[in-house]
């Protein structure tokens, strides 16, 4: 038969006919379905059909649709209390059906009205005063089983139903509240909320909502009002635990929020990009005209490229769970040329809903100028240091130059081999001045360039293969198509030179290095050397970079420190990863073009 013969004959049906899916979701509903539940087919078709029922506990509602979706179900009857579209409650009997075909499950559900009849010539209280409304005579026992006070009363205040927890409620039992008046037993509402609200009912309004405080029993009503012709139906429902969990929660948002904004140190959320959120000791330290300004303010105006550059990165390791903290001091370019410097430990938070930074900054300004002072004290010490060590790296080859001259100048001749130690000699005083002069100032040339990386590794390790051959070290060279880069040829070069002849030391024979180039998040480049050396201790690896201290026995530890220099300059990043007897991981994070302009390097 045709289908849409069959719709047309359920739709003329006087009876409320519904098809419902597995789901509960209706796929069908006639004109009397809606009529008699009272609402309209979009609504009802928006809607589940468990929606329209009213449980009476936490059990009652447990797998709902269990009980009446059944496969295999004909004609089986059922009886639902059920919340009427103009607020009112009503029992109906449905009788459902399984009606489905070619794989597809599907319910039939047919919708009787219930009559409630009392003993032979007899009728209840409830339907005698609402006998022009059938649809609200409810069983006595299922509404006495509802949690939720109910209460039906005339416009005059005469009462005409209440339940047992509406007798709780008001303290009074139904003989003695046929006798009262509800308009008088709501004058101890001394705030008249409740009253105020009720009595818009009284003008004409269908429907009124009010949360409303019973002082006698301490406890908080949502109070839903319904007027009907003559009459108005009540739904007191306790809201008391809901209540205190808000007040509850209003306090510990109240504390951290205090916490948070009296607190002397700047507190700042951000997204990685803009600031989300600045507590007042935010706005005070960064000394905006207009504070406002600063809610969704991008991070970027606040810093420098090389600060940019490490917070990216933090960034990524926090949302990686590499790290839980990220301490870093930063120089904030604040308005009107200002610039601050602060210490910002870093975390990741929720943030409504979303993961986001925390950012404690402290000004550290009184701090740096005690530091300067303790430096300048030092200064001098320092300096002693370094020409100290200086001294003594240069005056080992000096004694054996000096020797080898006085040799010569006694015998009035020279050996050849003897003149090839002292120029090895010669070589190791101009290196370590070299050394010396490049740390003090290592841009020799400023002239940036755009530079291609995988050229330039190239060209290093063609430089260093015969030293590698020399000790059977094996390179091995792992790329991807990568960015250009602005920088500084010469000193990139000696920076990759450094380590990857530093490895083949600490590796001695039959090692291998691995020379890595990849693709960086955010727009920038990695290189890594990677050795299966003897490691460095976790201790050592601290002290990597300081002057005159190096892991190896002749080393001075400048060449470190001017590689650290150097990576700094271009505003990268250099990692040292190490393992004992595992190997040595040393990273450089490069900004790729993109990035970086040529005035915007840093100045030395």
């Amino acid at each position: 038969m045709n289908g849409s013969i069959v719709s047309s004959c359920l739709e003329a049906s006087l009876q409320g006919q519904a098809i419902v899916n597995e789901h509960g979701e209706f796929l069908f509903v006639n004109t009397a379905f809606c009529e008699q539940l009272g609402y309209t087919k979009e609504e009802i078709q928006l809607l589940n059909i468990d929606s329209f029922f009213i449980y009476k506990d936490h059990l009652d509602r447990q797998s709902p649709n269990e009980t009446l979706l059944k496969k295999g179900r004909k004609n089986c009857q059922i009886e639902k209390l059920v919340l009427h579209g103009k607020g009112y409650l009503q029992t109906i009997l449905f009788t459902v059906t399984d009606v489905s075909i070619e794989g597809e499950i599907c319910f039939h559900f047919q919708l009787d009205r219930l009559m409630v009849m009392g003993k032979e010539g007899e009728t209840s209280l409830l339907e005698t005063s609402l006998r022009n409304r059938d649809e609200v005579r409810l069983p006595k026992k299922i509404l006495d089983g509802i949690k939720d006070a109910i209460i039906t009363i005339r416009l005059d205040g005469q009462f005409l139903y209440v339940n047992e927890e509406a007798e709780r409620m008001l303290n009074m039992s139904w003989k003695e509240l046929q006798r009262s008046d509800f308009w008088e037993s709501i004058k101890q509402d001394k705030k008249e909320t409740l009253t105020k609200q009720l009595y818009q009912l009284l003008v004409g309004e269908e429907y009124t909502q009010v949360e409303y405080f019973h002082e006698h029993h301490e406890q908080w009503f949502d109070v839903r009002a319904y007027r009907s012709d003559e009459q108005v139906t009540m739904y007191f429902i306790n809201i008391t635990e809901r209540k205190k969990m808000e007040k509850e929660l209003r306090i510990k948002e109240e504390n951290y929020r205090s916490l948070v904004e009296n607190t002397p140190e700047t507190i700042m959320v951000h997204d990685g990009v803009k600031l989300i959120y600045v507590n007042p000791a935010g706005e005070e330290l960064f000394g905006f005209i207009h504070p406002q300004k600063l809610i969704g303010l991008k991070l970027n105006s606040l810093l420098s490229n090389y600060d940019r550059a490490r917070v990216r990165e933090d960034s990524r390791l926090l949302l990686l769970g590499k790290i839980s903290v990220a301490n870093t001091i930063y120089c904030l370019q604040l308005e009107q040329g200002k610039t601050l410097e602060v210490e910002a430990t870093t975390t990741v938070i929720k943030f409504r809903g979303r993961s986001a930074f925390r950012t404690i900054l402290k000004d550290i300004s009184e701090r740096k100028k005690v530091d300067d002072i303790i430096r300048k004290s030092d200064k001098l010490s320092v300096v002693a240091q370094l020409a100290a060590g200086v001294a003594h790296e240069i005056r080992n080859p000096l004694t054996t130059v000096k020797g080898f001259l006085q040799l010569f100048q006694k015998e009035q001749q020279y050996n050849p081999f003897y003149i090839n130690l002292v120029m090895e000699e010669l070589e190791r005083v101009e290196a370590i001045i070299y050394e010396y002069l490049t740390l003090a100032k290592p841009n020799f040339d400023n002239q940036l360039e755009e530079l291609d990386i995988l050229n330039l590794v190239n060209q290093i390790l063609t430089l260093t293969k015969t030293q590698s051959n020399m000790n059977n070290v094996t390179l091995e060279f792992e790329y991807e198509q990568v960015p250009f880069i602005y920088g500084l040829e010469k000193q990139l070069k000696q920076v990759f030179i450094n380590l990857i002849r530093n490895s083949i030391e600490a590796i001695g024979e039959n090692g291998k290095i691995t020379i890595r180039i990849l693709n960086h998040p955010d727009n920038q480049i990695c290189i890594q050397v990677e050795d299966n050396g003897c490691g460095i201790p976790k201790e050592r690896i601290e002290r990597l970079g300081e002057p005159f201290y190096s892991t190896k026995e002749k080393g001075t530890g400048l060449g470190l420190m001017v590689c650290y220099k150097i990576i700094e300059h271009h505003n990268g990043v250099f990692n040292i990863y190490s393992e004992e007897g595992k190997g040595t991981k040393m990273e450089i994070i490069l900004p790729a073009q993109l990035e970086i302009k040529k005035n915007e390097m840093l100045p030395l």
